[in-house]
């Protein structure tokens, strides 16, 4: 049974080690800015999936931890790359044309 058990964590963890393989290819060619940051978050989250999967083969409890930790890393890289690319998006004034006025 602990056979079949480590035999499917494997097996997971290669599916997913190849997922971010296709992802990293996405990653690169993304025509867009935005393409690239979704798909380094979705690498990020199976980089997470895989500590966890880890965790539990290992039988190391640190590695959720580090899981964890990575996992708010993560989404600050997100959040602070969006934040960098808004302000391009919507130029200097906000978005707003000269003697437009703003609804909100």
């Amino acid at each position: 049974m602990e056979t079949i058990r480590n035999l499917l964590l494997d097996g997971t963890t290669a599916v997913l080690s190849l997922l971010i393989l296709a992802t990293l290819v996405r990653a690169i060619l993304g025509p867009r800015f935005t393409d690239r940051i979704i798909a380094v978050n979705v690498i990020n989250t199976l980089v997470v999936a895989i500590l966890a999967i880890l965790s539990v083969r290992m039988r190391e409890d640190f590695l959720v931890d580090v899981a964890l930790v990575y996992a708010l890393l993560s989404f600050l890289t997100v959040v602070v790359a969006a934040r960098l690319v808004r302000p391009r998006r919507q130029g200097k004034d906000g978005g707003h044309k000269k003697g437009e006025r703003r609804t909100s």
